[in-house]
C-alpha cells in the first residue's frame, strides 16, 4: 500500500511540473579550444651524415617453369640495407629464394654489381650462371630477372650480364628486356627465328632487320659522368655493330643532360666492323676511326676518355660474347687516356666494360627558383649513388642553384654543400638538419624567397621512394622558421602550386 502512495505522489510531481512549471534553461555547454601539440622535438640525438631507414617493400619475384612454358609469381616483403637499391634487393632475394625452390642455376648464381640508373637495371652475374644444362636455362635466369625488376614502379629496362660480358642465345643478342617475358620456350624460339632472319640478310640487299633494345652510354653536360640511355637498334646486312655506332653517332634524345661522344663528321674506316677472336681466346672489336677524328675532338672540345668510355661501354653492355673494344686511329689503337688527371692505360688497346663501370651516372630532378620566382624543374647528371641519397641531392641542389644559370636559388651565395649536417629518414619523413651558417644566409629573405628556398628541397626530396614530407632542423634544433614567413615545427608536403615547366 505504502508503494502505490509513493508512486502516486510521485506521479503528481511529474504532472505539475509539465502541466505548469516551466523549466528552467540548460547552462550553455563550455565550448573548450582544442590545441594541437607541438611536435616533438625528436629526433633526441644531433642528426649528422646520412642516416636512411627504409620500411619493406612488397615485391613479385618471377620464376620460370621447368618446362619453360610460363613463371610463378611470388609476393614477398623486401627489407633493404641503408643505401641499397630495391631492385638490388630484389635480385638478391630472388636468387636467395631460387637456392632455397632447389633452382640449381639460381643457387650456384651470385650478383656482382646492379647498376642501377635512369630508370634502368644492369645486373652482373658471377660465371657461374654458365653451368647450366641447356641454353634455355641461362634464358630463364635471365627473363626471371627482368620480370622482376620489370614489376618495380620506375623500372624500364633490365640488361643481364655474366662476368662483364653480354650472353650469347642462338648467337644472338638479347638486348634489353622492356617487356615482361610469359613463356621462355617462345622466347627462345623467336631467337632461332631472328638468327635465321639474320643469316638471310647476309646474302640479300632487301632482308627485313631484327630489331633489339639496347643502352647507349653518353657523357654528361655537365660533371664527368656516362648516363645510358634506353634506344632501339634495327640490324641488317651490316650487324650490329655498326647499327650501334650509328645510333651512338646520332648523339642523346633531346632534353636530355647528355652529349654526343663522337664528333659529327666522324666516320669508320670498316663500315662493317666484325668481332676478332684472339690467341688468348678473347673476342674483342676493332673500331678503326680515320685520322679526322683527332681534328673534330679538339675543335668539339670532346676529352678522348668520354670517347672511349662512351663507345666500349656501348658496344660491351650489348654485343654477345665481346670480352673487349679497340678503338684506333688510322690501324693505331688508343692505349692511354686521362680522366680527371688520372690516367688510364689499356695494355695492346684492349678496352674493357670494367675500365668505366665505375663512370656510369645517372640523372635526378632539381627543383630551382626562375626569374618569375616560381620552381623549375631541371634534370642534372650525378652519381648512382647520389640519385638515390637526399643528402647528396641536397648537395647537388646547393652547387646548381649557385652557378649563376637563369635557374638558382634564392641564396645563391654564403652557403654550402657542408651546410646540410644530416639527414635522417624514417617512416616516410626526411629530416634535415641545416648548419646555423645556412639559417644565417636565410635571414636577409622575403616571405617568397623563403618558400622558395624551402620548397626547393622539400619537392627535390618528395622525388625519392619512401619520401613523402620534409621535416627541417637546425643545428639539431626544431627551429620555429628560417626567415619568419613559413612555420617549420610539422611535416611540410611537396608544393606543385609553385612549380611551373621549362619553356
Amino acid at each position: 500500500m505504502y508503494r502505490h502512495v509513493r508512486l502516486s505522489v510521485l506521479f503528481v510531481l511529474v504532472a505539475a511540473l509539465l502541466g505548469g512549471c516551466v523549466l528552467a534553461p540548460r547552462e550553455p555547454e563550455t565550448v573548450t579550444e582544442i590545441r594541437l601539440p607541438e611536435p616533438s622535438e625528436e629526433p633526441e640525438n644531433m642528426i649528422l651524415g646520412e642516416k636512411l631507414s627504409s620500411a619493406p617493400r612488397e615485391v613479385t619475384l618471377y620464376f620460370a617453369a621447368q618446362d619453360g612454358t610460363g613463371f610463378s609469381a611470388v609476393n614477398r616483403s623486401i627489407p633493404r640495407d641503408a643505401g641499397q637499391s630495391l631492385p638490388q634487393a630484389a635480385v638478391e632475394t630472388l636468387l636467395d629464394s631460387g637456392a632455397e625452390r632447389n633452382i640449381r642455376f639460381m643457387a650456384d648464381t651470385q650478383m656482382l654489381a646492379c647498376e642501377y640508373a635512369c630508370g634502368t637495371v644492369t645486373v652482373n652475374l658471377s660465371i657461374d650462371a654458365r653451368n647450366v644444362q641447356n641454353p634455355q636455362e641461362l634464358l630463364a635466369l635471365q627473363t626471371s630477372i627482368g620480370n622482376t625488376l620489370l614489376d618495380i614502379d620506375g623500372v624500364n629496362g633490365v640488361n643481364v650480364l655474366v662476368g662483364n660480358i653480354s650472353e650469347s642465345h642462338c648467337q644472338m643478342p638479347l638486348g634489353v628486356q622492356t617487356e615482361p617475358v610469359t613463356s621462355v620456350a617462345a622466347a627462345y624460339a623467336q631467337l632461332q627465328a631472328n638468327r635465321e632472319r639474320m643469316l638471310q640478310a647476309d646474302g640479300a640487299e632487301q632482308a627485313e632487320p631484327v630489331v633489339r633494345t639496347a643502352l647507349l652510354y653518353f657523357p654528361s653536360e655537365t660533371g664527368d659522368w656516362l648516363i645510358p640511355e634506353l634506344r632501339t637498334v634495327s640490324a641488317g646486312k651490316a650487324g650490329f655493330a655498326a647499327a650501334l655506332f650509328d645510333v651512338l653517332r646520332n648523339g642523346p634524345k633531346p632534353g636530355t643532360c647528355a652529349a654526343v661522344s663522337i664528333p659529327e663528321g666522324v666516320e669508320l674506316l670498316e663500315p662493317s666492323p666484325a668481332i676478332q677472336t684472339l690467341s688468348s681466346g678473347e673476342r674483342v672489336l676493332d673500331l678503326n676511326f680515320s685520322s679526322t677524328l683527332v681534328t673534330y675532338m679538339a675543335l668539339s672540345g670532346l676529352e678522348v676518355w668520354k670517347l672511349v668510355g662512351s663507345v666500349a661501354l656501348t658496344m660491351c653492355s650489348f654485343l654477345p660474347d665481346l670480352d673487349a673494344v679497340r678503338i684506333m686511329v688510322d690501324s693505331e689503337p688508343i692505349t692511354v687516356c686521362e680522366r680527371n688527371q688520372i690516367l688510364m692505360e689499356f695494355s695492346e688497346g684492349m678496352i674493357y666494360r670494367r675500365d668505366f663501370s665505375g663512370c656510369i651516372g645517372s640523372t635526378a630532378t632539381l627543383f630551382l627558383v626562375n626569374s618569375e620566382g616560381m620552381l623549375q624543374p631541371v634534370q642534372r647528371a650525378v652519381s648512382m649513388h647520389s640519385a638515390l641519397s637526399p643528402r647528396s641531392l641536397l648537395a647537388e641542389l646547393i652547387l646548381a642553384g649557385s652557378a649563376g644559370d637563369d635557374l638558382r636559388l634564392p641564396i645563391s651565395e654564403g652557403i654550402q654543400p657542408v651546410d646540410i649536417l644530416g639527414v635522417q629518414t624514417s617512416g616516410g619523413t626526411a629530416r634535415v638538419n641545416l648548419s646555423g651558417n645556412f639559417y644565417r644566409c636565410c635571414q636577409i629573405l622575403n616571405a617568397r624567397e623563403e618558400r622558395s628556398l624551402i620548397y626547393t628541397m622539400v619537392n627535390t626530396l618528395c622525388q625519392l621512394d619512401g619520401i613523402r614530407g620534409v621535416r627541417f632542423y637546425v643545428e639539431g634544433q626544431a627551429a620555429e622558421t628560417l626567415a619568419g614567413g613559413i612555420y617549420l615545427k610539422s611535416v611540410l608536403l611537396p608544393n606543385p602550386g609553385i612549380v611551373v615547366q621549362g619553356r
